[in-house]
C-alpha cells in the first residue's frame, strides 16, 4: 500500500477525461500523454480509480513482442486491460471482491479494484496449472507474506513466484523498484530494464521497471 501526502488532493489536476474512456477503463494511450504529467497527478489518479501501473502503446507493443505468438496469460489482472490488449487470458483471484478486504479499503478512504469482465477467477497457480502458457505477465503483483522474511512484506494471499517461474518459459513483470523490492525472486537470474515509456502511481521516487525471469 503506498501513501500519498498531499496538503489537498482536490488541487491536484484530474487526469480522468484523459485516461479513462466512457467505460471507466483505462485508455491506452501514448507514453507522450503521461510525460506531460506530474507524479502527484498521476499518483492521484491511480489512488482514486484503483490503478497501479498504466497501459501506454510502448508497454503493450514490448510485451507483444517479448509474448511473440507463445502461449500466455496474466495473473493478477485486476482491471484486465493489460490482458484485453494483448489479447491474452486475464486471471485474478478477485481478493478485493472479499468483504473483509472491502472494509479495510473503505478504512482507508480508498476504492477496490474493478475487475474486468475478462478477468477469470483463478490464483496465480491454479491458472498456470490450468492453462500451461509458455509466458506469464504480471504487473503490480504482491509476492506472498513470508514470516520467516517478515522484513520483505507481502500478502499473505500473494503470489509464490519462484512456482511460477518453475510452472512456464518466461515470467514478466511490471512494477516498481522500491515497492517491489522485497521480492524473493531477486535471488533468481533475471533480466530488468527501466524503459522511459513505463509510468504507474508510484510516488516514491525510483523507477518503474519490466523484469523477465526466463529459461532461455
Amino acid at each position: 500500500m503506498q501513501s500519498i501526502y498531499i496538503a489537498n488532493p482536490d488541487t491536484v489536476r484530474d487526469l480522468s477525461s484523459d485516461l479513462l474512456d466512457p467505460e471507466g477503463q483505462l485508455k491506452i494511450v501514448p507514453s507522450s500523454l503521461y510525460s506531460e504529467t506530474t507524479i502527484q497527478e498521476r499518483a492521484i489518479f491511480g489512488m482514486r480509480h484503483a490503478f497501479y501501473g498504466f497501459l501506454t502503446i510502448e508497454l503493450v507493443h514490448f510485451v507483444k513482442e517479448f509474448i511473440h505468438g507463445r502461449s500466455a496469460l496474466e495473473i493478477g489482472s485486476g482491471h484486465g486491460g493489460l490482458a484485453r490488449a494483448l489479447g491474452i487470458r486475464a486471471t485474478d483471484n478477485r481478493m478485493q471482491e472479499n468483504e473483509a478486504i472491502r472494509r479495510y479499503y473503505d478504512a482507508l478512504n480508498q476504492p477496490v479494484i474493478k475487475y474486468g469482465a475478462n478477468v477469470e477467477r483463478l490464483d496465480a497457480i491454479q491458472a498456470v496449472a490450468k492453462y500451461r502458457p509458455s509466458v506469464v505477465v504480471a504487473s503490480w503483483v504482491t509476492h506472498r507474506y513470508d514470516p520467516r522474511r517478515h522484513k520483505a512484506g507481502g500478502n499473505q494471499d500473494g503470489v509464490t513466484e519462484e512456482d511460477i517461474i518453475n510452472g512456464c518459459d518466461a515470467y514478466l513483470f511490471i512494477g516498481n523498484q522500491r515497492i517491489h523490492a522485497g521480492k524473493s525472486i531477486w535471488s533468481l537470474p533475471h533480466e530488468i530494464i527501466t524503459p522511459p515509456w513505463l509510468y504507474s502511481r508510484a510516488s516514491n521516487g525510483s523507477p518503474d521497471f519490466i523484469s523477465i525471469w526466463s529459461k532461455r
